[in-house]
C-alpha cells in the first residue's frame, strides 16, 4: 500500500502540465458550444441554443461570450429579466463588451420603465454613486421617458467614472442627436465612441445620420458605407439610401433600396412607410394605402403611416373617411399637430366653422409649445402644388434613441 501511494505522488511536474492541458481543452470546448449556440440562435432555435450556452458556461465559467449568448437566447424567448442577468454577467467579466451594453439597454427599453424599476435604479445610484453601470441604467430610463437632459447628466457622471467606455460616448451622442445638436455635440461624441470601438455598426450609422442632418452628404455616405462593411445586413442603411433618392425624385432607385431593406428585414416599418410615400407621389393610391397598412400591421402606433393614410383619402376627396383617419392619428398621438390642421381644413370645407376653429387653435398651441414660434404653414392645406406637398410629406431622417420606436420626424 505504501508503495502504491508513493507511486501516485511521484513526478508532480508531469501532473501540472496535464491539468493545464485539460484546462485549455475545456476552454476550447466552451467556445465550440458558444459557436454552436450562436448558429442555433440564428436558426430560431432558442431553447437548443440555451442548452449550448449553458454547456459553455459549465466548461468555462469566465467566458463572457457564453453569458452574452445566453442573454440573447432569453430575449428570443421573451424572458427579458433573465436576459438582463446574463448581459450584466457578461459585462462584469468583460467591462469593454460594448455589444453587451447595447443589448442590455435594448432589453431595458423593451421591459419598459415601471415606476418601481426607476425607484430601484435611483436608489442604486444614491447608494453607490461610483457605480458606472448604475449611472448608465438610470440614464437609459430617463431617456426612455424623453427626459433627455437628466439622461445626459447621468451619462456624463458615468463618463467621469469610466472615461474610456465607448458605450457612454455613444449614448451621449444619441441624446444630443435627439436634441438636434449635431456638429458641436453628437458628431464629436460618435467619433470618440468609434475611436474607442471602431466596429460598432450603430455608431457609424448614427454618425451618418448626424452628418446627413448637418447637410454633409459626402461624409454621411462614407459612414453608411462603413456601417455596411461592418454589418452587410444593416437594413436601415438601405432605407436611408432610398430616402435620399426619394428626395431627388428618383423613385425607381428609391424602391430598389426599400426592397433590399425588406429582403434583409421583412418587418422594417420605415421601408413600407416610405414605399407608401413613393406610390402616393405617383398617385398610385391603392398601393400607397397597402404599404402604409403593412407598416401599421407591424406597429399599430406608427402615427406617420396612419397620417399618410388620412392624407391619401383627403387628396382623393373622400372627406368623411379622411376625418375618421385623422381621428385615428390623434388616438395614437394627441399632439400630432398636422392632423389637427388638416382635419380643420376639412371641417372648414364642410362649413363646420366651430370644429375647424377648434382644430386650428389646437394646432397653433402645439406648434408654439414645441417651437416657441407662431404656427407656420406646415401642413398640406389642400394645395395642388406637388412641390409643396412633397416638402410636407417626405419624412426627415430618423433620430435613433437607443433603438426606440416612434422617434421619426417628418
Amino acid at each position: 500500500m505504501l508503495t502504491k501511494i508513493k507511486n501516485k505522488i511521484k513526478k508532480p511536474g508531469f501532473l501540472i502540465p496535464l491539468v493545464l492541458l485539460v484546462a485549455f481543452i475545456g476552454c476550447g470546448k466552451a467556445k465550440t458550444h458558444v459557436e454552436v449556440g450562436q448558429t442555433l440562435l440564428e436558426q430560431g432555435k432558442a431553447e437548443e441554443a440555451s442548452i449550448e450556452f449553458k454547456k459553455a458556461i459549465e466548461k468555462d465559467p469566465n467566458l463572457a461570450e457564453a453569458y452574452f449568448g445566453l442573454g440573447n437566447a432569453y430575449v428570443k424567448k421573451q424572458m427579458l429579466e433573465e436576459a438582463v442577468i446574463y448581459y450584466r454577467k457578461a459585462i462584469d467579466l468583460n467591462p469593454k463588451f460594448v455589444e453587451a451594453y447595447k443589448r442590455l439597454s435594448e432589453t431595458f427599453i423593451e421591459i419598459g420603465p415601471p415606476e418601481s424599476e426607476f425607484d430601484k435604479r435611483m436608489r442604486t445610484v444614491e447608494e453607490t454613486p461610483d457605480n458606472v453601470m448604475a449611472r448608465i441604467d438610470l440614464g437609459v430610463f430617463y431617456h426612455k421617458w424623453d427626459n433627455t437632459l437628466q439622461a445626459i447628466d447621468e451619462y456624463e457622471e458615468a463618463m467621469k467614472l469610466d472615461p474610456d467606455n465607448p458605450f457612454i460616448y455613444y449614448n451621449l451622442a444619441v441624446a444630443y442627436q435627439d436634441m438636434a445638436l449635431y456638429e458641436d455635440k453628437s458628431i464629436p461624441l460618435y467619433l470618440k465612441s468609434i475611436e474607442l470601438n471602431p466596429d460598432h455598426d450603430n455608431a457609424h450609422y448614427n454618425l451618418a445620420v448626424s452628418y446627413l442632418k448637418s447637410n454633409n452628404l459626402e461624409k454621411a455616405m462614407g459612414e453608411y458605407k462603413k456601417t455596411l462593411e461592418i454589418n452587410p445586413k444593416y437594413a436601415d442603411v438601405y432605407v436611408d439610401y432610398g430616402m435620399i433618392n426619394l428626395r431627388e425624385k428618383k423613385f425607381e432607385e428609391a424602391m430598389s433600396y426599400y426592397d433590399k431593406a425588406l429582403e434583409i428585414d421583412p418587418n422594417n416599418i420605415e421601408a413600407y412607410y416610405q414605399k407608401g410615400i413613393v406610390y402616393a407621389f405617383q398617385e398610385k393610391y391603392d398601393k400607397a394605402l397597402k404599404e402604409n397598412r403593412k407598416a401599421l400591421e407591424i406597429n399599430p402606433k406608427h402615427a406617420n403611416s396612419q397620417f399618410n393614410i388620412a392624407v391619401i383619402y383627403h387628396k382623393k376627396g373622400d372627406l368623411e373617411r379622411a376625418i375618421r383617419e385623422y381621428d385615428l392619428v390623434l388616438e395614437i398621438d394627441r399632439i400630432y399637430q398636422d392632423a389637427y390642421y388638416n382635419r380643420g381644413q376639412i371641417y372648414a370645407a364642410l362649413g363646420n366653422t366651430p370644429q375647424a376653429y377648434g382644430d386650428y387653435i389646437t394646432y397653433s398651441k402645439i406648434v408654439k409649445a414645441k417651437t416657441g414660434k407662431e404656427a407656420a404653414a406646415l401642413a398640406m392645406r389642400g394645395q395642388e402644388d406637388k412641390e409643396a406637398i412633397q416638402r410636407y410629406m417626405i419624412p426627415s431622417f430618423k433620430d435613433w434613441v437607443l433603438e426606440q420606436e416612434d422617434m421619426f420626424q417628418r
